[in-house]
């Protein structure tokens, strides 16, 4: 069973890089997990901690009271117990970072992620990866 409990309080903040977060990072979490053992599946996925967010914005060159979106990330940690062919299952812990830059203009918008078994906020979060991560290109 998911659970993704935790990122409720910032749902809205998730609607700028997908209309259904939730089933894009159980996708790609799934996707990942595939690329890594051809027809794996994902049991299940919790968020275990609270999300850490950074965003960059620019003023709105017509009125200073108004800011345009241009990059957001978010970094959490999460459990999740994935299953092979073969029926053994493993779990894994680690840390989800979803960046998404030029959200100011759609037709140049582009989304990323990152998957790091092991990894915790404390390296990965706000004030770790996730600073970096945020100026990908």
């Amino acid at each position: 069973m998911d659970d993704f409990s935790k990122l409720q309080p910032t749902d809205h903040m998730f609607k700028w890089l997908d209309s259904d977060p939730h089933a894009a990072i159980r996708s790609e979490v799934e996707s990942i997990l595939q690329q890594q053992v051809a027809d794996s599946r994902l049991i299940s996925f919790a968020v275990t901690t609270d999300p850490e967010w950074l965003t960059a914005a620019r003023r709105a060159p017509d009125d200073s009271d108004k800011v345009f979106l241009v990059r957001t990330g978010v970094a959490f940690e999460f459990e999740l117990l994935a299953q092979e062919p073969n029926g053994a299952e493993h779990k894994l812990q680690g840390t989800y970072t979803w960046v998404g830059i030029h959200l100011d203009d759609p037709e140049n918008a582009r989304q990323r992620v990152w998957f790091d078994l092991g990894a915790n906020l404390g390296s990965h979060g706000s004030k770790g990866e996730l600073q970096a991560r945020l100026r990908f290109e």
